[in-house]
């Protein structure tokens, strides 16, 4: 049949290309709306006969919750609108099986959470495409799913062994042929866990301990006189001065917004969503009005998305996604982290903050003061900008066969980030007693921020071009339904800056089959096949040729099956080959050669160095991906009329040929070893689920628990023959190796008579270790492994009620058998002879009146090279659970909405982090971070039109 193309089309292709899909949908017939609108988010979340119709998205498809055999899990916009938070990756955290996550650090700007995925780092797609960039707007995400086997992650090739994070932004309306969202929201922020830091008489008492302990007999630095005027506030505070330097610099609370807007339609042949979107942090420093500029450490977000589709005639579509950012990271001149650090490693009583005139202090030695450095320092602002378009024609070959298509696609990322340095000098004063005089010498100057100062670089472009060009194949035959898939794509990336290996493009390239059968969705087949290359492997080992299989049956779908209580039951199983290239690995089977003036030669009288050619790491030619066979089986079952769901996943993967530097090669040679496959290790657990859902009336209820239990052993570590048992890492799970710490040594105990550390002389309240060889010596063959013998156990539990108008929702976040290593630097007061004094620092300490329930080795200054090693004592419990997020919600109701010609109008309230259970005196997931994480308490509207 012959296909026409009128100018009205044309027109509405060219509105889609020029994005104004809104004004090209008004000339749209739009589709019948027979949804009803007033209830639509009550039957979608609490409806339990649509559960197992749910659709979970992959490789360019979706498949029904009920036929899925495959491996994952999937989440909706729903769950993850709820979270106030500006990264999408923190929206997850205890919601989809197999997914660990880490929140290490909540510096504005820099929060974005770790992801784990059964054990591994998950590659990152975006509507089809791989892609990093999380930091966009969550109204835009329609689903985010997990991909965790081998038959799910098949297609990605050489990307294929860490699993899949696969976001799917909305595409469409669902329920209207045109609509309009927006939305407002406010947030506070507070810390978690504030710091205590202790100061005053309190700092002093504990400096002369601890310089006593390490000098005995020496004279306090803190008089008798001095520690009671701290204690009796009655000390100079310009001479004697006494300062809590994070309440001084860092704000107690701080404040978020976002404003969002959102339009989406349907028609028979054009459909859209298009959004906008603004995200601002004030950030976590104090500032100073009297700067014309902002100094603190704010972020700034602005975010556009079109998405949008046509449909030239009955067989040719074009989709176009357009998404665009920019983003400002500012902070103080002294730069963020910076601050932080001076924070904790200064002494309270080091230097006044302000001299007499107003005037910053400070000390000979102590020039940056931390205030100024804070407030008046210029700022630097880094300024992200990212553009990723997309384009994908799709061709209906019905005419040849039906149920063939053609497709092919383009994807081009460009990512620019460009540092404005601002920063400038600041001159202190630093004062000199001479009897009742008192001067001041100033070190430093003062500098400005002003046209034509500061500079301004790059930091680094990265450039992704990524095509896919797909033929697949999907018809029913009676009962028999086949659906099969070919692609041919590739990933072609450079970054100018920020990678090591930066100067030459990465380019990953997979041809992949799949093939999909099943019998009155009954019984179900699938099978896999990849072969994926790295241009910077040598030949040979290039290219990886991966299979995967899986196999499921709906056994509820037997005639014979006839039971009153389970409505559904299937039984599923996986296996397969995956694959992960090192993307960092820079044409490793090349010798290289580097110029270095500092190991050249000299010659001649003059003492003059000539520089040298210097041999980089050996080059090896065995360097190949790293490969994991992955195994996986399961069952999927419904109750109580399918208001009760559970499934259940046992999970094998073997990762083998793991990079590693070999342990046992000699340093003889004078140049680094290559990293080579020769490492392997094993991941197992078991993941389940179970989601009770229903609806009485105008009340609906969803309650859902997920848990993972996960495993690991190390199978090989390349090690050497090692004399003990306990020094190999193979045969046990991963974990960090040091000291099995036994208590404190006691009064008389020492290198004559108890085994020590070689070379350190041991006092009462030092730490102890075990000897495990038995040699009468403290050294590196009595390390063992001291953290990880425990399955991590981690997931949530979440619930959602809707009654009338008003909706509550919430998650609860926990990690079980979670042991933590701290850092002695961070733990050890006056580690570094003047800071880190904190009340978990110090509280409890050894002392000779304290010696049995101490929990914490002697005050020392400096470096004490035998308490700061690795060992047991520096071992905690890590457990934790959060109210993770909650969501009180009240929608207008539909009389009322109709009045004010509105569709929907809500009010909400919600937070996030709201409560944290932990044994530790710090945050669980940031831990001693100078950017702990944060409470946030946000509200908002949301209209739509």
């Amino acid at each position: 049949m012959k296909k026409k193309y009128t100018n009205m089309r044309l027109k509405w292709m060219i509105g889609l290309l020029n994005l104004l899909p809104v004004f090209a949908f008004a000339q749209q017939k739009p589709v019948a709306n027979t949804t009803v609108e007033t209830d639509s988010s009550l039957i979608r979340k609490f409806d339990q006969k649509n559960f197992l119709e749910n659709k979970v998205d992959k490789w360019n498809g979706t498949t029904k919750k009920a036929n899925l055999i495959a491996g994952a899990a999937t989440i909706y916009g729903d769950d993850i609108n709820s979270t106030p938070v500006s990264d999408v990756t923190n929206t997850v955290a205890g919601r989809l099986t197999g997914l660990y996550t880490l929140q290490s650090s909540a510096r504005t700007g820099f929060d974005v959470t770790q992801l784990v995925l059964r054990g591994q780092s998950p590659l990152i797609v975006i509507d089809g495409v791989p892609r990093s960039f999380t930091n966009f707007n969550p109204d835009d995400v329609e689903s985010i799913t997990v991909l965790k086997d081998a038959l799910s992650t098949s297609m990605y090739g050489m990307r294929s062994s860490g699993g899949v994070i696969y976001i799917t932004t909305k595409k469409q309306s669902k329920n209207n042929p045109f609509e309009i969202n927006f939305g407002a929201e406010y947030g506070a922020l507070q810390n978690l866990f504030s710091p205590k830091f202790i100061t005053g008489g309190d700092y002093a008492r504990i400096y002369n301990e601890a310089q006593l302990n390490t000098n005995p007999g020496s004279t306090p630095v803190y008089s008798d006189a001095v520690i009671s005027a701290y204690d009796n506030n009655t000390n100079n505070p310009f001479l004697q001065p006494n300062n809590n330097w994070y309440d001084l610099v860092y704000k107690k609370n701080s404040a978020q917004k976002r404003y969002h807007l959102g339009v989406a339609g349907n028609s028979e042949t054009f459909k859209y969503y298009a959004s906008l979107e603004h995200f601002a942090s004030d950030g976590n420093f104090v500032t100073d009005d009297n700067n014309v500029y902002n100094t603190n450490n704010f972020y700034k977000r602005y975010n556009i998305r079109t998405n949008a589709e046509i449909n030239f005639n009955e067989d040719i579509s074009l989709q176009l996604n357009i998404f665009g950012s920019v983003e400002n990271n500012n902070q103080p001149g002294g730069y963020a982290s910076t601050i932080m650090g001076q924070v904790y490693s200064t002494s309270p009583l080091a230097y006044a903050v302000k001299n007499p005139d107003g005037t910053y202090g400070g000390t000979a030695s102590l020039t940056n003061n931390i205030l100024a450095n804070t407030i008046n320092s210029g700022y630097v602002m880094t300024t992200d900008r990212t553009l990723n378009s997309d384009v994908f024609l799709k061709y209906k070959l019905d005419d040849i066969t039906k149920g063939l298509w053609a497709k092919a696609g383009l994807s081009i990322a460009n990512y620019y980030s460009e540092l404005i340095n601002k920063s400038k000098t600041f001159a202190i004063y630093y004062p000199t007693i001479n009897g009742t005089m008192v001067s001041y010498t100033k070190s430093g100057a003062d500098g400005n921020v002003g046209l034509g100062t500061g500079t301004s670089s790059m930091i680094d472009q990265i450039k992704q071009t990524y095509y896919n060009f797909m033929l697949g194949y999907a018809r029913d035959f009676g009962n028999h339904h086949l659906d099969l898939l070919g692609t041919y794509n590739g990933d072609n990336s450079l970054s100018s800056g920020l990678l090591s290996n930066g100067q030459l493009n990465n380019i990953l390239k997979t041809g992949a089959l799949s093939a999909k059968y099943n019998y009155k969705e009954k019984y179900f087949v699938e099978a896999g096949v990849a072969n994926s290359s790295f241009n910077k492997y040598v030949d040979g080992k290039k290219w990886e040729f991966l299979p995967s299989v899986g196999l499921g049956w709906i056994a509820s779908k037997e005639e014979w099956f006839n039971s009153g209580i389970v409505n559904f039951l299937k039984l599923r199983t996986t296996y397969g080959l995956t694959a992960k290239a090192n993307l960092s690995d820079y044409f490793s089977y090349i010798q290289r050669y580097s110029i270095s003036s500092s190991s050249g030669y000299v010659f001649g009288t003059g003492q003059t160095a000539v520089g040298t050619a210097v041999e980089g790491s050996l080059a090896t030619t065995n360097v190949g991906a790293e490969k994991a066979r992955k195994f996986e089986v399961g069952a999927d079952a419904a109750f109580l009329n399918n208001k009760l769901n559970v499934g259940i996943t046992y999970y094998n993967n073997n990762f083998y040929d793991l990079l590693l530097v070999r342990p046992s090669a000699s340093t003889i040679i004078g140049t680094s070893y290559p990293m080579q496959n020769i490492g392997e290790i094993r991941y197992s657990g078991i993941e389940s689920t179970a989601d009770f859902i229903g609806r009485s009336g105008g009340f609906g209820y969803k309650i859902g628990v997920n848990v993972s239990v996960q495993n690991n052993k190390v199978l090989n570590a390349g090690e050497p023959n090692y004399p003990y048992s306990w020094l190999y890492s193979a045969g046990q799970s991963s974990g960090t190796f040091g000291y099995e710490a036994i208590g404190f040594y006691k009064t008389g105990e020492n290198a004559s008579n108890t085994p020590t550390v070689l070379g350190y002389t041991p006092v009462a309240g030092d730490i102890k270790y075990k000897d495990l060889n038995g040699d009468g010596i403290i050294s590196p063959l009595d390390q063992k492994k001291i953290t990880g013998d425990k399955p991590l156990i981690f997931g949530g539990l979440n619930f959602a009620f809707n009654y009338k108008g008003f909706d509550l929702s919430a998650l609860l976040q926990g990690v079980l058998n979670r042991e933590v290593l701290l850092s002695t630097g961070s733990m050890l007061a006056l580690n570094n002879n003047t800071g880190y004094v904190l009340d978990y620092t110090t509280e409890n300490r050894w002392t000779p009146s304290n010696q049995e329930n101490a929990t914490l080795p002697r005050l020392t200054l400096g470096t004490n090279v035998n308490n700061n090693l690795s060992s047991t004592f520096w071992v905690r419990n890590g457990n934790y659970f959060r109210l993770k997020n909650v969501e009180l919600g009240y929608s207008l109701s539909q009389q009322l909405t109709n009045k004010l010609k509105i569709k929907k109008l809500r009010f909400f309230v919600n937070g996030y982090n709201v409560l944290t259970s932990s044994k530790l005196d710090f945050d669980p997931e940031s831990f001693v971070s100078g950017f702990p994480n944060q409470r946030v308490i946000n509200g908002g509207v949301s209209l739509t039109l």
